[in-house]
């Protein structure tokens, strides 16, 4: 090869053409950028949401005989768009695989040939694929056009007999499940096309899919602008705020839109309409209609978004408890909040602020946070000259600065018992004297506190007031830790990985499935908070778009094997495992261990001698 000359009598001749091919173009692999990929996946995303779950099903098959393999999908160009791998990190997001970057292998072939097609060991022109067994099979669309290419690589030898077969079996699911996408969407457009309305088709995403003429002509905008980008980067600030918090709604919505083409800055009122269309495979396309609409219908555009909409979750409890607090919200009475640290006390408090009307401020102050000595300064206030340090002129309290508003008591529970009867009387007279002071000032205060403990249980101890407690207790909400919510899991990971990423200016970013289910298994001791940190600290790692599970902290993923461990296992067995690490954990101490599980010495000596019966 060296030379030019390739026996034909030894290489198949199309690996030879490839050879030929490759020994005169080819360039170094590389990668595209994160932009690019990004760009590339928005294009393909059809594709791509059709063949996840086919491609997992092939990891799924294959990983009981292979050790380490890719399952690949490529685009056009045989860029990699998505893969999943096993038991190797080869395979990368974005990757260039065809024949000019990549030279012969299979999913090169199956591009340049347009045919399925293996390649193994010597046959790849690369010297360190000569272990490799490379599988392509190229995917087609309705025209029978080259869209992409699924795509199995097996780094440790020959794969067995039907491997092929199923992989150009998936190719071939993947094309029938495509052209009935297709389908569906030219349907779509076809209705549209026929409606006097300006109506537009976007997928979940908010991406244009398709736009009828009567959109086109009403708002001057030409497809290439148009299509392939999401309509509320079209829209002027406040009407793309409320459209995106009306996509989840099916009820029509009234909106000043300026004109999408750009000529001018006129508006006019729209009434909208979203019709959802239901596709196969999990998808869903979003059918949009705008009809010109009075001036005086401007009057039924939303003034605000409801405050409560940031707390996110369908827990029926959690949502029972939203719809208390927005109840009380309209209320003046005092709201006492409990709830574990992290799950989102303070957001509730500010959330019933803002929808209380009130026209004053939040003021947070965190009652376990600033040392006993300063609180009452930091809650009252105090004069010129007060005390040593005092500034000049001296300093409005917490409680002044709240005046006509809201003021949050955080960690109610630390205050000092001296501290609670001075907040006592500020409840029941509303009036603060400054420290240092003569004049009582009457403010209009309404006090949301919060604590993490079981503030009754600390009224019973003597560490709480008992009057202060039912001063502060006129609405009582109980937020649920996140081990009780867990169906909320999956629907908080994405709300939080979308914010951290835009908070972050990085384009889009997702789990893989298995990062899910992990999430779900865990009991977060830390709620909330904890599930942000993780998110956070596993997008460092994300460097391909994708959050995977061996990015995820190590005691989520020693839970999530102790979970799968246990699912198979029998009661007797879980009991018995539970005993055996209790003990372990307490070098053998059995009234120790027993206080643990609950149960009497005697009863866990008789749980040991069968356990060593066995």
């Amino acid at each position: 090869m060296r030379e030019g000359v390739i026996a034909d009598n030894v290489v198949k001749p199309g690996i030879a053409r490839s050879w030929r091919r490759c020994y005169k173009q080819k360039k170094p692999g590389i990668t595209i950028s994160d932009r690019e990929l990004q760009q590339r996946q928005m294009k393909n995303r059809v594709l791509i949401d059709i063949s996840k779950p086919v491609i997992k099903d092939l990891v799924n098959i294959h990983n009981l005989n292979m050790q380490s393999f890719s399952v690949m999908l490529m685009d056009s160009d045989g860029v990699v768009n998505y893969r999943i791998n096993y038991g190797n990190n080869i395979v990368s997001l974005g990757h260039h695989c065809n024949e000019t970057h990549c030279g012969t292998s299979g999913p090169a072939l199956a591009l340049a040939d347009g045919v399925g097609t293996e390649v193994s060991g010597y046959e790849h022109i690369r010297p360190k694929a000569h272990k490799w067994h490379t599988i392509g099979v190229p995917i087609h669309d309705g025209s029978h056009r080259v869209v992409g290419a699924l795509a199995l690589l097996n780094t440790t030898g020959q794969c067995r007999p039907f491997t092929m077969q199923t992989v150009s079996l998936a190719a071939y699911l993947i094309e029938a499940r495509l052209l009935q996408q297709q389908f569906l969407m030219n349907v779509s457009s076809s209705i549209m096309d026929g409606m006097s309305q300006a109506a537009i088709l976007v997928n979940e995403d908010g991406t244009v899919i398709s736009a009828n003429k009567a959109f086109l002509h009403l708002f001057q905008a030409s497809p290439d602008n148009l299509i392939g980008n999401t309509l509320t980067n079209s829209l002027d600030s406040q009407a793309s705020y409320y459209f995106s918090t009306y996509l989840e709604q099916e009820s029509p919505f009234y909106l000043p839109i300026k004109n999408l083409g750009g000529r001018n800055d006129s508006k006019q009122i729209f009434r909208i309409d979203r019709r959802p269309i239901e596709l196969e495979y999990n998808n869903v396309l979003f059918m949009f209609t705008f009809e010109v609409a009075n001036r005086h219908l401007a009057k039924q555009m939303p003034e605000k978004k409801d405050a409560f909409a940031d707390l996110i979750g369908h827990n029926q409890d959690f949502l029972r408890v939203l719809d208390y607090a927005r109840k009380a919200a309209r209320l003046n009475s005092n709201v006492l909040i409990e709830g574990e640290s992290g799950t989102g006390k303070e957001m509730i408090a500010n959330a019933i602020h803002q929808e209380s009307g009130r026209k004053g401020r939040f003021i947070a102050i965190n009652c376990g946070a600033i040392p006993s000595e300063l609180l009452n300064s930091e809650l009252f206030g105090y004069e010129d000259g007060a005390f040593t340090g005092a500034r000049k002129g001296g300093n409005p309290g917490k409680i002044e600065l709240a005046h006509g508003g809201s003021l949050f008591l955080d960690e109610i529970g630390e205050m000092p018992l001296p501290m609670q009867v001075s907040l006592l009387r500020v409840l029941e007279d509303k009036t603060v004297t400054r420290i240092g002071g003569k004049d009582s000032r009457k403010y209009d205060v309404r006090i949301i506190a919060a604590t993490n403990r079981d503030l009754w249980q600390e009224v019973k101890r003597g560490n709480f007031r008992e009057d202060l407690f039912y001063r502060l207790n006129v609405v009582n909400i109980k937020l649920q830790p996140l081990r009780e919510r867990k169906d909320d899991i999956p629907l908080l990971a994405e709300y939080l990985l979308r914010k951290c990423c835009s908070q972050n200016n990085l384009g889009k970013v997702e789990f893989e499935q298995d990062v899910i289910d992990a999430l779900s298994d865990y009991d977060w001791p830390g709620n909330i908070r904890q599930l942000q940190n993780v998110i956070e600290s596993s997008l460092v790692l994300a460097t391909e778009g994708l959050i995977t599970t061996d990015m995820l902290p190590y005691y989520i993923i020693e839970r999530n094997s102790t979970v799968e461990k246990f699912r198979s296992a029998k009661l007797y067995e879980i009991e018995q495992a539970v005993i055996k690490e209790i003990l372990s954990r307490n070098n053998g101490n059995i009234s120790q261990s027993a206080r643990e599980l609950g149960i009497t010495r005697k009863t866990l000596y008789n749980k040991i001698k069968q356990i060593e019966g066995m």
